[in-house]
């Protein structure tokens, strides 16, 4: 049987990624920190649609994980984590998923599968709305 995960990673999966989509993007724009990323080139890297891309980025911008730049068609993404403990988990995060990715997916899939889970985010309070 698999270790389990440690439990600051669960933790931070838990309060900050919803889906296996929102895992991607962290770690494409976590493993590039320097490169701004359109929202187009994003979602054909982490190969999902511009409408979920676009609302993933969001979330992940809301929760302190991202920032963009420009407007319009000119919008660029950064890994942009609001603080270094962030910064640091987010990094931790990404060094397991490439170690053990099964694990992370199963993680995330179990908790997205969560009825509980998901009707308690369809209440969750956003920031700026």
């Amino acid at each position: 049987m698999a270790e389990p995960l440690p439990a600051d990673i669960v933790s931070f999966l838990d309060s900050h990624v919803e889906s296996i989509d929102q895992l991607e993007i962290l770690r494409i724009l976590g493993e590039t920190p320097s490169r701004g990323w359109p929202v187009a080139s994003l979602a054909t890297e982490a190969q999902a649609s511009l409408h979920n891309i676009a609302a993933h980025l969001a979330a992940l911008r809301d929760r302190g994980l991202l920032s963009c730049e420009g407007t319009g068609a000119d919008l660029v993404w950064r890994f942009a984590p609001a603080t270094p403990e962030l910064a640091t988990i987010v990094l931790r995060v990404l060094q397991i998923y490439r170690e053990r990715p099964v694990s992370m997916i199963k993680l995330v899939y179990a908790r997205a599968d969560d009825p509980l889970r998901a009707f308690a985010n369809a209440f969750r309070l956003r920031k700026g709305g």
